[in-house]
């Protein structure tokens, strides 16, 4: 039985309620700016208040991104120890109590109700994940991504000095290669300064990277995480030192933690991070991180078509994390969702979301970055940021009910009709294998879940979902730009006849103007070009 009392907020589009507030302005004006929009009443902010009834936010230690709300004899509570987290009770509360949809940056669903009651029972709640970012456009905008109680990106530029790659910066090959090449790789039988790594047994290299550091924190004394990581290649010092550390580890890590343990001990008070990643990814066998050095794991290798936990392609990914988990009580984890050579291509990653997230924090990661599309655009990338934050902030969800309601509310008559696409290319995939590789592309699932007879059921359905939407021009657009992806993998798999292949190109280029899309894969080929390609290709 239901015992909560019903509480009206608002009556014929007039406040019922002052909402009240000493430390916490800025998350009394977001809801009192969204009850205005829900209610139509202008809501009164006050620091104190004699007034009853009130919506009160006040100050209790709920932990870093933690709150509560309540009922609570004749008024609302909201606490939270921070704005931050205040910011999360309020849109949280907005969501779950009041049905507002945070769908993408530029669309959200708001409900209109002139005489807005709620009814509530006490709740409360704390992330298991500490550190929550997604590499979506969207979610570079603070005011989104704090919607899905993320940590804004501004946050990560404020508290990290250097987020990652940091040996380039730290001790640059353009200021000292030509005088001291042996500070760089001794990599293939020779020192090797531009696309290189570092002599970690070096001591004047210590010298150099610990000098600059100390300069580069001087600058930025707020800034609490700083990187101390290796370059973005596998050209690590092949010198006898060198190898003679990561023989004792068993592990190229051996060098690089060693080194990174050194630096930290000159830096109490801030956290030095490093990255295990590409060759480092395996755990040193003796070497142990220091008390505050803070390991960034990066899965790269892992196939993105199966769950981590049972996929054999995955077990090296697996088994990393677990080894780290031996070592480290707080994983921080660079996950990936993206392809890289074809960030517009279908990606049918959505099931695995949910079990790779639960098998993270069941083993000790409690910070989590997903790389996703840093350029515009991208496939399905308003449902599959949504389904990631959703799973960031509570991996135990059912992400079924979160898509479904995400497809409904977002594509409107569209949904079940993207619904049918979504489950037709994921049963496909995992028909065929359940390969799917972040360096990948159209081409490899030409014979299996893009092949030609499949291929055209899907564009049918996206002709279906189009055509229920034409009477609705922003939900039609959304499903056009849905539809791209599939235009794209038509034309580079050049399927059909060449009328055929026009109209797609053409359409593909009509959204990619309105979209403002540039890039079909990261760093090279922008869209223009992949266009004129295409078209001369016919």
């Amino acid at each position: 039985m239901n015992l909560c009392k019903p509480f009206c907020i608002a009556e014929n589009k007039k406040p019922n309620v002052v909402i009240v507030s000493r430390e916490f302005r800025r998350p009394a004006e977001i809801l009192a700016r969204y009850l205005k929009k829900i209610t139509d009443a202008d809501f009164t902010i006050q620091e104190t208040t004699t007034v009853c009834p009130s919506i009160l936010l006040k100050s209790a230690d709920h932990g870093e991104s933690g709150f509560r709300y309540r009922i609570y004899d004749k008024d609302v509570e909201f606490e939270a120890g921070n704005e931050q987290a205040m910011v999360y009770a309020v849109y949280d509360w907005l969501e779950r109590i009041v049905g507002c949809r945070f769908y993408s940056r530029t669309y959200e669903y708001i409900p209109f109700d002139a005489n807005l009651t709620v009814c509530f029972e006490d709740y409360s709640y704390g992330p298991v994940l500490e550190y929550r970012e997604i590499l979506y456009r969207d979610y570079g905008d603070p005011a989104f991504a704090e919607k899905h109680k993320l940590v804004p990106n501004t946050r990560r530029q404020e508290h990290w000095g250097f987020w990652s790659h940091s040996f380039k910066t730290l001790c640059p090959p353009e200021v000292y290669f030509e005088e001291h090449p042996e500070y760089f790789s001794l990599y293939e039988g020779k020192r090797v300064g531009e696309n290189a790594q570092l002599c970690l047994s070096n001591p004047e290299v210590f010298q150099v990277v610990l000098e600059n550091l100390k300069k580069y924190v001087a600058e930025k004394p707020e800034a609490k995480y700083w990187s101390v990581s290796q370059n973005d290649n596998d050209a690590y010092c092949q010198c006898e030192k060198c190898q003679a550390m990561n023989a004792r580890d068993g592990s190229p890590m051996g060098s690089v933690l060693n080194f990174v343990n050194r630096i930290a001990e000159y830096f109490p008070d801030k956290v030095i991070s490093t990255l295990a990643y590409w060759y480092t990814r395996k755990p040193p066998l003796i070497t142990r991180p220091g008390p505050n050095v803070h390991i960034l794991l990066c899965n790269i290798e892992a196939n993105r078509g199966q769950p981590i936990e049972t996929d054999v392609r995955s077990q090296g990914s697996r088994e990393e994390l677990l080894a780290w988990k031996e070592i480290c009580s707080n994983v921080f984890l660079w996950d990936y969702c993206i392809q890289f050579r074809n960030l517009v291509s279908p990606f049918p990653n959505l099931r695995v979301l949910g079990p790779n997230i639960r098998f993270f924090v069941e083993n000790n990661v409690r910070s989590l970055f997903s790389q996703c599309n840093r350029e515009i655009g991208g496939e399905f990338h308003e449902l599959r940021g949504y389904l990631l934050a959703k799973l960031m902030w509570n991996p135990d969800i059912d992400e079924r009910e979160v898509m479904l309601d995400f497809l409904n509310g977002y594509y409107k008559q569209a949904g079940p009709v993207i619904l049918r696409y979504i489950d037709r290319i994921h049963d496909e995939m995992e028909a065929a294998g359940g390969e799917l590789n972040i360096f990948g592309g159209p081409l490899d699932a030409k014979d299996s879940w893009l092949r030609e007879n499949v291929f055209r059921e899907y564009e049918g359905l996206f002709e279906q979902a189009l055509t229920l939407t034409e009477g609705d021009r922003d939900t039609w657009f959304r499903v056009k730009t849905a539809a791209m992806a599939i235009w794209y993998a038509g034309i580079v798999l050049e399927y059909g006849t060449r009328e055929e292949k026009l109209r797609r190109i053409e359409r593909f280029a009509e959204q990619v103007r309105k979209t403002g899309l540039v890039m079909v894969e990261e760093w090279k080929i922008t869209a223009d070009k992949f266009i004129t390609d295409a078209i001369a290709a016919i």
